[in-house]
């Protein structure tokens, strides 16, 4: 039999393989053979007799290659034996390995057919759909029992519910995190919900234990559901997030004309009166003073040559003076309010940077600044009106927590990092959904139910599928 031997160009992948140690004798052909053995029957020496094609592994399709194991044979009993392999099967197991890897990983992301394209496209290995459903479906029916443990503490717990469709059917991803160890305690995905489910869970949930208390949106009816459970004394802290959210939303709405939104720099001073109630935002507040009282002496001394050369700096095209000098102011008042919109962007970067938050108000400032508001609401548009009538009727929910925890961002921040939201509408299936949040979730535990592999193994599978290319 004519053997591939070591030479100047292959000596590496001989040595980074560990055919000088094995005992492994490869052919021309790329037949992986052990050393000759026996015949357990007449103990006569055996010949090597080709390959039994066993060794087929996963890249086959991609590269016309085989790890082909070596089959003997005992010209005394005329029979064909099947040798054991501890080499091939090492790597054949270390090639499977590699693929359950990628297509677990991948599958955080994408569906089926994309890991297919992606696995093709990025590292040239073509493997069926169907290969990638068996990988997936074995994983999720591992994980289809796997229990999480978790300890409620005298903290606060943030509750919150994501509406998904799965197979056409609207469900609700229901979550309760542990808001100070940032860590997630109960998540599972219902059809039905209902005060009643509510309920029923806090009650498996938590058991006996009564924690400080939790921050919610603001749908009315969970107040009376935690109250049920916990007692009348449990505190139920509103997110002032979510409060912060509606009311832009509700600004944006009232400002609309058309398909526009004719924002002005004191519509913006007036919204972050209202953002100004239980965080301090006298920061934002006094750049947009700063601003509107620029802008006023800027129309002030707006004269006829100066709309001109704004005229000619920005190439309009209009030729009443008076409708130039309108759309200069207005083309003015916009670039501060984009200026200011970058001063917040940046302010909101270097909080990052520094792992800092915006600076809650104690109960008592926005009791006063609440109250101010109120006597002068009159300002706002009637969709404003009714919420600051709504946080007077809710009040004492916005500062239940007394400061300590106000909104619900990290579980937001979970939601997101769990599940992008343009593929809130893309799952088939309850089963293998409820296996990718377990997965994540696992691997925010630091538990990984699939092998990383190092450099080290990257390069003897690479130089494998090179040697036998």
């Amino acid at each position: 039999m004519i053997t591939k031997q070591p030479n100047l160009i292959n000596f590496s992948e001989f040595k980074t393989l560990g055919l000088f140690e094995r005992g492994i004798t490869i052919s021309k052909n790329n037949i992986i053979h052990t050393q000759r053995i026996n015949c357990p029957i007449c103990r006569t020496k055996c010949n090597y007799n080709g390959s039994s094609n066993k060794g087929k592994h996963i890249f086959s399709k991609s590269y016309e290659s085989f790890l082909q194991k070596g089959q003997q044979y005992c010209p005394t009993c005329n029979k064909t034996i099947q040798v054991g392999n501890n080499w091939i099967d090492k790597y054949i197991s270390l090639l499977h390995q590699y693929i359950i890897s990628q297509v677990l990983s991948l599958a955080n992301n994408l569906s089926e057919d994309e890991i297919v394209i992606h696995l093709e496209d990025t590292i040239s290995i073509k493997i069926s759909k169907s290969t990638v459903h068996n990988i997936i479906t074995k994983s999720n029916n591992e994980l289809e029992n796997l229990e999480f443990d978790y300890e409620i503490n005298d903290d606060f717990y943030g509750y919150d519910e994501q509406f998904l469709k799965i197979d056409g059917k609207r469900a609700y991803r229901l979550v309760f995190f542990d808001i100070k160890n940032d860590k997630l305690i109960y998540e599972q995905i219902h059809y039905k919900f209902s005060k009643k489910i509510l309920i029923e869970i806090l009650k498996e949930v938590f058991g006996n234990k009564i924690p400080k208390g939790f921050v919610v949106d603001m749908r009315l009816e969970y107040p009376n559901a935690f109250k049920d459970v916990f007692g009348k004394n449990i505190k139920v802290q509103f997110c002032v997030f979510h409060l912060n959210k509606l009311i832009l939303k509700e600004f944006n709405d009232s400002l609309k004309v058309g398909k526009i939104k004719k924002w002005t720099l004191m519509h913006y001073h007036n919204m972050y009166k209202l953002f100004n109630i239980f965080y301090d935002r006298n920061f934002e507040l006094n750049i947009l003073k700063r601003f509107m009282k620029n802008f006023e002496n800027l129309k002030i001394k707006l004269n006829n040559e100066k709309v001109k050369d704004y005229v000619k700096k920005y190439n309009l095209k209009i030729k009443s003076f008076e409708k130039q000098k309108a759309k200069v102011i207005l083309i003015i008042e916009r670039k501060m309010m984009k200026v200011f919109r970058k001063i917040l962007h940046d302010k909101r970067n270097l909080r990052k940077r520094q792992s800092k938050t915006l600076k809650p108000r104690s109960v008592e400032s926005a009791k006063e600044i609440f109250n101010q508001l109120s006597d002068e609401k009159n300002i706002y548009p009637k969709k404003i009106i009714k919420r600051i009538e709504r946080i007077k009727k809710n009040f004492e929910y916005f500062i239940a927590s007394d400061t300590e925890v106000l909104t619900n961002n990290k579980l937001e921040g979970f939601f997101g990092a769990t599940l992008k939201k343009f593929r809130k509408k893309s799952r088939k299936c309850l089963l293998s959904f409820t296996a990718l949040l377990k997965r994540k979730r696992a691997k925010q535990q630091g538990i990984s139910f699939f092998r990383k592999f190092t450099i080290e193994d990257l390069a003897k599978i690479f130089t494998l599928l090179n040697f036998f290319r």
